[in-house]
């Protein structure tokens, strides 16, 4: 049976906006999409790029890269869903579950989206089918789309076509854009969406960071080196759009067949499992560690949600700042690298593998308190489970960096 990707929509979406297009809540629903059409990419994406030995590879660097711009899209995707008077939502059933495909997508023509350490096959069979560029003559299409600017050319559709009431940008007041997530270098300037020029510049930016784009006449893979669909970016004035000569900024579609194509220089990785279960594990100390590696990305989820949401008193901590983002740069790839080097079975050997790996499965019941008594947990485990103090000592290390992370939180 093909694997479900969770939707948390409903699956005749865009069939309801052409009956109707000035259905409101169909278009909220179309703009929640794009965001978990965003989102499923990144734990796939993060996976085969902790999976990665050498940070200073090229491989290593695209990956984190693209990272940190699909963040960037699901900020503008999420301040779009404000706008038009919708909360974006980020925990099941709008969690992703894997493997899985793009959600309302073909699965004849798109890939099937899977938690793998990192490879050449991998770069290729999945991170450039993802991001592959639509042809200049490709219709919007939102349900069983090919291609993710098809998606994005529906949505904009949508939007171009509803006049009901009330009028479309009427923001909801629960609600709040986020324009002041720095998202690190290359990640991009979210905007505020107030009116359709807006909308349609921020799914312009966000498809054309992504896939890139095609001009007429143009094949889709083009052999000249310059000028063609990939070269898009930041611009010296500071705008956003195609560049003439050595690119800025490359397209995600880009970067990844750049790795692909230079198989020489591809890293050493760590052997995980692909599409890890808990129920995989047999080794207590690897059974703890992802289950702390979910506590964390839970709350990762929790605080989305919360970010693009108005705090319930004026000096409640960010949840973004405060939460969000030290546990997606300390204490997710900490645990991660713990977690990777980690044998499925206790007798195993972790050069050799196989190791574990992150399952990304929600936990309702995650807190921080909950968190960093687990990584504790997990700590004294290892303490007693090590052949001697030197081994331990290169187990724990990473494990005290993300307990570290989480002492902050709690003391924020």
């Amino acid at each position: 049976m093909a694997p479900t990707a969770t939707t948390g929509v409903r699956l005749d979406l865009f069939s309801r906006l052409r009956s109707n297009p000035d259905d409101r809540t169909a278009l909220q629903d179309a703009a929640q999409l794009a965001i978990q059409v965003e989102f499923t990419t990144i734990p796939a994406y993060l996976t085969a790029l902790y999976s990665i030995s050498e940070p200073d590879s090229a491989a290593y660097q695209a990956l984190r890269s693209v990272v940190i711009e699909e963040m960037f899209h699901v900020n503008q995707a999420a301040n779009l869903l404000v706008a038009i008077g919708g909360l974006p939502r980020f925990t099941p059933p709008f969690a992703p579950s894997y493997p899985c495909f793009l959600p309302h997508a073909n699965r004849e023509t798109t890939p099937l989206i899977g938690l793998n350490r990192a490879s050449l096959e991998v770069f290729a069979d999945v991170f450039e089918a993802i991001e592959t560029p639509a042809p200049s003559d490709a219709p919007p299409q939102g349900d069983h789309y090919h291609t993710i600017a098809q998606l994005y050319g529906a949505l904009r559709q949508g939007l171009v076509r509803y006049h009901g009431q009330p009028p479309l940008f009427t923001p909801n007041p629960e609600g709040r854009q986020r324009t002041d997530i720095y998202l690190g270098k290359f990640g991009g300037k979210p905007e505020p969406i107030a009116t359709l020029d807006n909308a349609e510049g921020a799914i312009r930016q966000i498809v054309q960071q992504g896939e890139g784009h095609v001009p007429i006449g143009k094949p889709l893979v083009p052999f000249e080196r310059f000028g063609a669909y990939n070269q898009y970016g930041e611009r010296t004035d500071g705008t956003y759009g195609p560049i003439i000569g050595t690119p800025y900024e490359l397209s995600h579609f880009r970067k990844f067949r750049g790795v692909r194509l230079d198989p020489g220089r591809f890293p050493a990785t760590y052997p995980i499992v692909s599409n890890a279960r808990h129920e995989d594990f047999t080794n207590p100390v690897a059974i703890a560690k992802a289950k702390q590696f979910d506590t964390a990305y839970s709350l990762v989820l929790k605080a989305l949600e919360a970010t693009f949401r108005v705090p319930p008193q004026a000096a409640a901590p960010d949840p973004y700042f405060a939460t969000a983002l030290p546990l997606m740069h300390q204490v997710l790839p900490n645990l991660a690298r713990a977690l990777m080097t980690t044998p499925t079975r206790a007798d195993g050997d972790p050069k050799a593998g196989p190791n574990a790996a992150p399952t990304f499965t929600y936990d309702a019941a995650a807190s921080v308190a909950s968190l960093g008594e687990g990584i504790a947990g997990v700590m004294d485990l290892v303490a007693k489970t090590a052949p001697d103090r030197a081994a331990g000592n290169a187990v724990l290390a990473p494990l005290r960096r993300a307990f570290a992370g989480v002492r902050m939180l709690a003391a924020g």
